[in-house]
């Protein structure tokens, strides 16, 4: 449902908030530590310097830094920047038009599920993921490098004789 702009911006924003007392991070120390391709990380850094999240400095002792408070930046202000998403306007459908008055089969059902998603990256903060206990002790490296199993559908096709 959210990019991997969005999954990118979120790890790459907790890394630098975990980092804030250290001073400026790399983009490479980044990348590497979260499993982001660095070009890709650069023009995510580059975005969120423009928004004013995120600050840098160049030269031997430069890099990157958080420059927004942590605690106010929120997983939906960051949808909000990376991937223009309103929960509140979007049809699952795809319909430009999709509201109480005009509305698609599956509008009664998705607006539920849409407020349950936005309350949720509305309360969910960088702050609160990088000073998240078990955050310490997920092993990253391992999460980035192993294998997802295929997906299966939960169903067999019905076959026609």
């Amino acid at each position: 449902m959210l990019s991997a702009t969005w999954q990118y911006s979120v790890r790459a924003l907790t890394h630098l908030a975990m980092a804030k007392e250290t001073g400026p991070v790399l983009a490479i120390q980044i990348a590497e530590t979260e499993g982001i391709p660095l070009p890709f990380l650069s023009k995510i850094l580059h975005q969120l310097k423009v928004a004013g999240i995120v600050g840098a400095t160049r030269g031997q002792r430069g890099g990157y830094t958080i420059i927004r408070d942590p605690s106010k930046i929120t997983l939906l202000t960051i949808a909000h920047l990376t991937d223009h998403v309103d929960f509140g306007e979007q049809c699952l459908l795809g319909y430009k038009f999709c509201d109480s008055h005009t509305n698609c089969t599956l509008h009664p059902e998705w607006e539920g599920i849409k407020k349950i998603i936005h309350d949720f990256l509305k309360t969910v903060t960088i702050d609160r993921l990088a000073k998240d206990a078990t955050r310490e002790a997920l092993d990253i490296t391992g999460m980035l490098h192993s294998k997802q199993p295929p997906l299966r559908p939960p169903y067999q096709a019905p076959i026609n004789t």
